[in-house]
């Protein structure tokens, strides 16, 4: 299956040294609640509503071969008829409708990645791969990463760390930095709150340090969810295992709920108050007591 993608940020400056370009890839193995590309999650097209562009035309219900366009709907789509064909999207001139996830085969993909080499070779920048999970389409990128090192592309991947071992391993020759979240260490609650079990990410974590990877751990600080004290106990007592000395510390914020809204995503409404400055520092300061050097993303 080729891969979908359903964005492509040029001139990113957050994901990684220099002057980027990011290719955010659909799908997920992860159900984080804080989620901030929850269009990302599902691995099919999706069709995202916004409604304050909508101009109350009819072109959308005319055309939609499935009857699932409801005019006097908040969402204006009856997701349980839609069947994501995305005609609605190619006859909105408002641009009310998106497609959320379109397919890029390899030729395309290096395509986009090259337009902006000359900025990456004056800025120290490159590529990102991220997501969603962009580990779930490993082939696809082992493929894009081997090309990149032809061109001399810096290449960076952000992960949720619950992946193949074997076969991240065959991407490791080729990557610059590795973007690893921590999130939540507990096997149980990392169970119930993320839907998978920890034990394989702080698996991968230890065996990216071992084979002397270039990775940087990253920690979402999210109100109620992974700020408790015992949660970041754990995460320094296993980057003290790992010997790993940094972390990046990336605090929350609300941007992901209005996207999901638009995709009518199946997240529940985190209703979380970004955290103060002052509480940042605090937070801060837990992991510089532990000799964690840190650095928040704000």
């Amino acid at each position: 299956m080729t891969p979908l993608i359903f964005d492509i940020q040029r001139f990113s400056i957050h994901d990684g040294p220099g002057i980027r370009t990011a290719l955010f890839f659909k799908g997920c193995n992860l159900t984080c609640p804080w989620c901030q590309n929850p269009e990302s999650i599902d691995l099919r097209p999706e069709i995202a509503f916004y409604s304050e562009r909508c101009i109350g035309g009819h072109d959308c219900f005319d055309v939609c071969p499935d009857n699932a366009i409801d005019l006097q709907g908040v969402d204006r789509i009856d997701r349980d008829l839609c069947t994501r064909c995305g005609k609605c999207a190619e006859v909105c001139v408002a641009g009310a409708f998106r497609i959320v996830g379109r397919e890029h085969n390899h030729q395309e993909a290096m395509a986009e990645i090259l337009r902006d080499r000359d900025y990456y070779a004056n800025s120290g920048g490159g590529v990102t791969f991220t997501g969603g999970e962009p580990t779930l389409h490993a082939d696809f990128i082992l493929g894009l990463l081997r090309e990149c090192k032809e061109h001399g592309i810096h290449t960076n991947i952000e992960t949720n760390g619950y992946f193949s071992w074997h076969k991240f391993q065959e991407m490791l020759p080729y990557l610059d930095l590795i973007y690893f979240d921590l999130k939540v260490l507990d096997a149980k609650t990392s169970r119930a709150m993320l839907g998978v079990n920890s034990e394989r990410i702080m698996l991968n974590a230890q065996q990216l340090m071992e084979a002397g990877a270039p990775v940087q751990f990253r920690v979402p600080l999210i109100p109620g969810h992974t700020d408790s004290k015992e949660n970041l106990n754990a995460i320094i007592a296993l980057l003290h295992s790992i010997g790993a000395d940094s972390v990046h510390l990336l605090p929350y914020h609300s941007m992901g709920e209005t996207k999901a809204k638009r995709v009518c995503s199946p997240l529940p409404e985190l209703k979380a108050r970004p955290f103060s400055t002052e509480q940042l520092s605090a937070l801060q300061e837990v992991f510089e007591k532990q000799r964690i050097k840190t650095k928040v993303y704000r």
